[in-house]
């Protein structure tokens, strides 16, 4: 797994200087139905000011995912999207139902053992090229481990996506 994370981090500062999204590397075995359900933000990648945020993954007939984020004390409206199932077992492209975005948006899965926490991050992609925009360290509890989440940041800030 150590090998896997190395290659991907080598991999995503050579695609970020290109102006390229980097893909994740497959996890072995991996399997992305079993995302599904509710996930928390953790707290210190979220504002300071949101109670609460939180990513819910409701299987379709179809394999792909309704997707709708919100913060729980409605301080901002929710979202919903649909996330698409790719090429790659890891990667789901998201999708705006009612157009508001222009951009498609990318979720890549960098490292989850499905029941306790997942590590992302998301990408948009434009006309010439393509950006991260936001990483996510999520839980299936309001909050984690304190070694777990260090040890998670420090992956998704080696891909080049920091809090700030």
């Amino acid at each position: 797994m150590k090998m896997i994370a190395t290659l991907f981090v080598v991999f995503a500062v050579v695609s970020s200087a290109l102006g390229e999204c980097p893909v994740p590397p497959t996890i072995p075995g991996f399997d992305i139905g079993k995302i599904v359900g509710r996930w928390y933000q953790t707290v210190e990648s979220w504002p300071e000011n949101a109670t609460t945020f939180t990513l819910d993954f409701t299987l379709r007939e179809d394999g792909d995912f309704n997707f709708t984020a919100r913060i729980a004390d409605d301080s901002l409206p929710a979202e919903y999207a649909l996330a698409k199932r790719t090429e790659y077992q890891n990667v789901l492209n998201v999708t705006d139902p009612y157009h508001k975005s222009r951009y498609q948006t990318t979720i890549n899965i960098v490292d989850t053992d499905y029941d306790n926490y997942l590590a992302a991050y998301d990408c948009f992609i434009f006309p010439h090229h393509s950006a991260i925009h936001a990483r996510y360290v999520l839980s299936r509890t309001e909050t984690m481990n304190a070694d777990k989440l260090a040890q998670l940041t420090d992956l998704v800030n080696k891909i080049g996506v920091s809090r700030d």
